[in-house]
This record gives C-alpha cells, structure tokens and sequence, in this order.
C-alpha cells in the first residue's frame, strides 16, 4: 500500500520540528546563560573592592545590585522555558535546579537591599550634617577668639595658634581696631552663608533621598518578589510536565 503525499508531508514535517526543538532549547541555554554572565560580570566589576563598612560603598552596591537585575531576571527565564522544553535533559536539568536555588537567593537579597540603603543613605547624610555641623562650631570658635583679641600681639599670637593659619603681613595698613572689624565682619560672612547653605541644602539632600529610596525599594520589591515568583511556579509547571512525561511513558 503507498503512502499518500499529505502523510509524507507530514511525516517530514515532524521529522524537521524533532531535529529543531533540540537546537531551539540549547540555542535558549546559551542565550540565557550569556546574559546571566554578561551580567554579573558588570555587577563584580562595579562592587570592587569591596569596602563592606563604608556606606558610600554600600549604597553603589544596592544600585549596582537593581541595574544588573532585570538582565539577570531574562536571562532566568529563558533558561526556565528551555527546561520546560525539554524536560529530559539531565545537563540542563542540573544546571537549572542550581540557577533556580540562586535566583531565590538573589531575590531575597533583593529585598535585603531595601533596608540596606535606607541604612546607607542616613548614615551619609548625617555624616554630611555632623560635618557641616563642626565646620560651623569651628568657624564660631575663631570668631569668639577674634573677639577676645585687644592688641595686634594678641590677634598675631592667636592667628599663630589655629590649625592653618593665614599669613600675615609683617605691618597692619590700618589701626587694630579697624583690622579687628574687618577681620570679625569677614568670619561673620563666612559664617552666615554657611547656615544660609546648610538650611538650603539640608531639606533638598533629605527630599531626594527619598524619592531615591522610595523608587529603588519599589524596584528592588517588584524584581525580588519576580525572582521568587518564577522559581516557584516553574517548579509547579515541572512537576506537571514530568507527571504527563511518566504517564505518557
């Protein structure tokens, strides 16, 4: 009995998508894993060295760790699809379990990262505002040391005395008097435009703070609960696909 074309037709047709799916799931393996590595190898490059009690370091890490994740969060699933079209292969089943147990790691570090940046981003701020803080205190001590100068011995002896002291000229063009003004009219503008700045700035570095942490702890949420999603209905979906793959057998 011959064969009718549309039966051949067929045949060669399955012949042909059997030959594709293996090619079509390593070609996924290969992408996926790219992207993975293409994106880790930018995060370690962007987080050394490592500086662990700097928060300065701590907050580039946090944004270092959301940049990279959506690249990694691709690359997972096309190495999930890839699993699930081709349930029977032991290389990549192996290698997916491993991936799968990182990617829930990786997403609870995700949702580490929320508080750990809120932890980096006041502790910089304060430290910027301690700073600002004793730069101030300072400027008022050599104002009320000026004020307790009488004579231009004593202005010299305690101009002699700060830290870095400025140069001055062997002889006063003006009266002790006259210098003194100058002097103590010159620190209280120094001093007044440094609160001015501080008042300025303060509320401005606290506002876009957070707007920062509020923006990066959505992204940080949204990309760790996505890492921890997809491992756990893959896991359903596999356990499905293995059961129709025994049942079939």
């Amino acid at each position: 009995m011959s064969v009718t074309p549309s039966r051949q037709h067929g045949s060669a047709g399955e012949r042909n998508k059997n030959r594709l799916k293996p090619l079509t799931v390593r070609s996924l393996s290969f992408g996926g894993l790219a992207l993975m590595a293409s994106s880790l190898n930018s995060l370690i490059f962007l987080i050394l060295p490592l500086r662990l009690t700097s928060p300065d370091w701590l907050l580039s890490f946090t944004s270092a760790l959301l940049a990279s994740s959506p690249q990694l969060l691709v690359g997972t699933l096309v190495l999930l699809i890839a699993r699930l079209l081709n349930s029977r292969d032991l290389k990549l089943a192996r290698r997916v379990h491993w991936i799968e147990q990182a990617a829930r790691w990786w997403g609870i570090l995700l949702l580490l990262t929320i508080p750990l940046q809120i932890y980096a981003g006041v502790t910089i701020i304060d430290q910027q505002e301690a700073d600002q803080t004793k730069s101030i205190t300072q400027m008022r001590r050599i104002i009320e040391g000026f004020k307790a100068t009488n004579a231009e011995g004593e202005m010299r002896s305690y101009v002699a005395s700060l830290p870095n002291p400025p140069s001055l000229p062997p002889q006063f063009d003006s009266p002790f008097p006259v210098i003194k003004d100058r002097v103590l009219s010159n620190l209280n503008g120094k001093l007044n435009l440094a609160l001015s700045e501080r008042a300025r700035v303060n509320p401005q570095k606290w506002q876009s703070f957070i707007a920062d942490a509020t923006r990066n702890g959505i992204q940080a949420a949204l990309l760790g609960f996505a890492f921890l999603t997809i491992t756990k209905y893959h896991d359903k979906a596999k356990a499905g696909s293995d059961s129709n793959n025994v049942s079939s057998s």
